[in-house]
């Protein structure tokens, strides 16, 4: 992306990477919400997936298809929008954000660079003079997420729980009259945590019940994920610079189009970069978004078993270290790797959708 020029601006060019995000996140959040929620669904569950007996079978019935059905069965299509509040904020703040550190940070380097090369007159520029290779791409990246993870862990935690959480059946549970002694699972009915009922009375009931520091469950993990956004925005911007270097080529000496065509082109072309730059980072990092998910969950959760069946489950984890080694012991590779198939799923569009309406967005406004 080249630096525009600031005369001709009707907005101030360091909001449009913001708005642009803001835009980009929170469109694709609730297109492909669903797959979101059981993709989270899957990375805490601790089914083993090694060579136990039954634990194929387990392994075979636990799928996107029984998930959602599971969802729905217990807590009607409502239910598979559970937390898309905290999602949409947590988005539209992450990405706005990200959005707006990122181009910042890369405006200055770029003109640092400008600056060594002594390169004042605008004539004398030439398009190598603005751009960024993959290594200064991904130190920008891993700079913006890493700010972004302090400040937006806390909503990420919250929308996580609050995935996780199944609320009719909680309150179905909690509510019953009669058999006052035993709930789901062996758990006497007071000892049921109620479901959160908002974002605010989540914030408040962590706060209360496990400390403020809770609300950075999972921030180590989040903070090494930022090689996530390095990665796919190295790449992405490695692909973009090959394919706006071809579509210049083509363009000029190819027969002219309308500039509806050529926008045409260029959003198929943001798509794809997007879509694959999005796979690589993802499959990469995947690992360290389970650890993430585990580490973030509510320590006591009603959830579906491979049955069916509603249970109460109660897990807690000391840290990253003993979340591997119990992944690892219990569930082999194949454990870092639950959620996998429903997240390729949902982040190739998630990516493709959110860079085509960043990009769109910042030519609009640029």
């Amino acid at each position: 992306m080249g630096l525009p020029d600031k005369k001709h601006n009707t907005i101030p060019w360091i909001s449009a990477p913001w708005i642009s995000g803001v835009l980009g996140g929170a469109g694709s959040t609730i297109l492909l919400y669903p797959l979101d929620l059981v993709k989270v669904r899957l990375q805490v569950n601790e089914d083993p997936t090694g060579n136990q007996k039954g634990a194929q079978l387990t392994q075979q019935r636990r799928t996107i298809v029984s998930t959602i059905r599971g969802v729905i069965r217990h807590e009607g299509m409502v239910g598979l929008y559970q937390g898309l509040t905290p999602a949409l904020l947590g988005s539209a703040l992450s990405w706005g954000g990200y959005f707006y550190l990122y181009e910042g940070i890369k405006l200055r380097l770029i003109e640092e660079k400008r600056r060594k090369a002594n390169i004042i007159d605008s004539s004398d520029r030439t398009d190598d003079d603005t751009k960024l290779v993959f290594s200064e791409n991904f130190t920008v990246a891993c700079m913006a997420g890493a700010a972004m993870v302090v400040c937006t862990n806390p909503i990420w935690l919250i929308k996580t729980r609050m995935q996780l959480q199944m609320t009719r059946v909680l309150e179905a549970e909690r509510n019953q009259s009669g058999n006052v002694g035993k709930a789901v699972n062996g758990f006497p009915k007071d000892a049921i945590k109620p479901p959160y009922k908002n974002i605010v009375d989540a914030a408040r009931t962590i706060v209360r019940e496990e400390g403020p520091l809770a609300l950075y469950k999972g921030a180590a993990p989040a903070m090494m994920l930022i090689s996530h956004g390095g990665v796919q925005f190295g790449t992405y911007e490695y692909l973009k610079t090959h394919f706006g270097t071809y579509t210049k080529a083509k363009r000029s000496t190819g027969t002219k189009s309308s500039g509806i065509g050529h926008q045409l082109q260029d959003s198929i072309g943001y798509l794809t970069m997007g879509a694959v730059s999005k796979i690589i980072a993802s499959t990469a990092t995947y690992p360290l978004q389970v650890i993430k998910s585990r580490l973030q969950q509510r320590s006591q959760a009603a959830e579906l078993s491979a049955s069916g069946e509603v249970k109460i489950v109660k897990r807690e984890y000391a840290g990253v270290i003993d979340c591997v080694a119990r992944i690892w012991k219990r569930e082999g590779t194949r454990g870092f790797f639950k959620g996998c198939i429903p997240n390729v799923i949902r982040v190739t569009p998630n990516a493709a959708i959110t860079l085509v309406v960043y990009e769109s967005a910042m030519n609009f406004l640029s």
